[in-house]
């Protein structure tokens, strides 16, 4: 089968699986739980020491919590651009859990060159979440490109079809992102 159509395939399969159909989960789980999983592995990065949130733990929350949400996948693309901004839901809530009794002073140096696996505690995942808050109330559309490259590990072509822009847009809000991510996150 070829990519367009094992996307079409994938993206029979989610709304087979979002109508509850019974053997639609386990032919799911063979397409895409490999890529949750690297996803994830992605997200959390070497920084996270033992007894923290581990890949599987990550996927399967952020699944409970798409399929407790009325969204519709339309693609395949749509599909993982959602996975991606529950991961960082995710991230962020046992973040926000663990350094809630231990309140640090600064903002953390963090670096977008290497990805999320430079991010490695808690502080610095926060201070980034926060920021990006901030971004999305000046630029939505640039804010929205950097959490589905960073946190989605989508391409810009990914990111292009899911946003609706070009590719070329998505590279100029990139590089727009990441200028103002780094002033916005200088301690």
């Amino acid at each position: 089968m070829d990519a367009a159509g094992s996307t079409i395939a994938l993206t029979e399969l989610l709304h087979a699986w979002r109508a509850g159909e019974a053997d639609a989960h386990a032919a799911l789980n063979q397409h895409i739980y490999a890529a949750l999983k690297r996803m994830a592995r992605q997200r959390i990065g070497p920084g996270a020491a033992a007894g923290t949130l581990h890949p599987t733990d990550l996927v399967h929350e952020a699944v409970a919590r798409m399929l407790d949400s009325d969204v519709d996948w339309n693609s395949r693309a749509h599909f993982y651009a959602l996975a991606a901004l529950q991961m960082r839901s995710v991230l962020v809530d046992h973040a926000r859990r663990r350094s809630a009794a231990v309140r640090g002073g600064g903002v953390a140096a963090v670096t977008l060159d290497d990805g999320l696996a430079a991010l490695d505690d808690d502080q610095q995942l926060l201070d980034l979440h926060e920021a990006l808050q901030r971004l999305a109330a000046h630029d939505q559309r640039t804010a929205r490109v950097l959490e589905l490259t960073y946190f989605g590990g989508l391409t810009a072509a990914q990111v292009a079809a899911v946003v609706e822009v070009s590719v070329a847009t998505v590279e100029r809000d990139l590089q727009f992102g990441r200028t103002w991510l780094r002033r916005a996150l200088q301690p």
